[in-house]
């Protein structure tokens, strides 16, 4: 019987894990999202928790990565450099990873209480959210682009990743803002103010 490749086991086990990151960190969106359009209010609790959930499965996301890289490249930059796919996912993550730590630092203290000014309030989180949307969907889509590489370059599949971010914001902002905005009406004592019945129509959202 032959012995098993050394690195070739660690990869197994690399792209295993990475592959049951990105499942969690699919199932931990979804559950902020639920946390957050609650019928009455956002859940801080089950938020906390889907926070919490994301950012490890951001932290094994990094490290089995890494660990990929490691193993194909070495780490060698002109190997790096002209794999344009592997500098693409690279990007979109640290964006993600970046846009994680400004939801968690800013939006989601947010909607953790009700706000004077809902719109103004949800206008960040909805912001942040088009973002991590937009990216989690495009690091996906990078996982299976490989045919591309050849023909889009480092360029072209950051052109498609502006593309989407562009549309994914604007439907955050059109739609989901005023969603969130509903959300932050609710008070403690699920008390529901009439801010938005009382804003005129046809105004644009502060």
């Amino acid at each position: 019987m032959e012995l098993l490749d050394t690195s070739a086991l660690l990869r197994m086990l690399a792209l295993y894990t990475h592959v049951l990151a990105c499942f969690a960190a699919a199932a931990s969106v979804v559950l902020g999202d639920v946390a957050i359009f609650m019928p009455k209010r956002v859940d801080r609790v089950l938020l906390r928790k889907a926070s919490r959930l994301v950012f490890l499965s951001l932290l094994a996301l990094w490290v089995s990565g890494l660990v990929l890289i490691g193993i194909d490249t070495g780490f060698d930059l002109t190997v790096i450099l002209d794999k344009p796919k592997l500098l693409a996912k690279l990007s979109v993550v640290s964006i993600l990873t970046l846009n994680g730590w400004a939801l968690h630092r800013w939006a989601f203290p947010r909607l953790a209480s009700p706000q004077e000014a809902p719109h103004k309030a949800a206008g960040l989180p909805a912001l942040l959210g088009g973002v991590s949307s937009a990216s989690w969907l495009f690091a996906a889509f990078l996982g299976v682009a490989k045919p591309l590489a050849i023909v889009l370059h480092y360029p072209g599949f950051m052109a498609l990743y502006a593309a989407s971010l562009a549309l994914a914001i604007a439907i955050a902002l059109g739609l989901m803002r005023q969603r969130l905005a509903r959300q932050l009406l609710i008070s403690d004592d699920d008390t529901i103010y009439s801010v938005l019945q009382d804003e005129p129509r046809g105004m644009p959202a502060a």
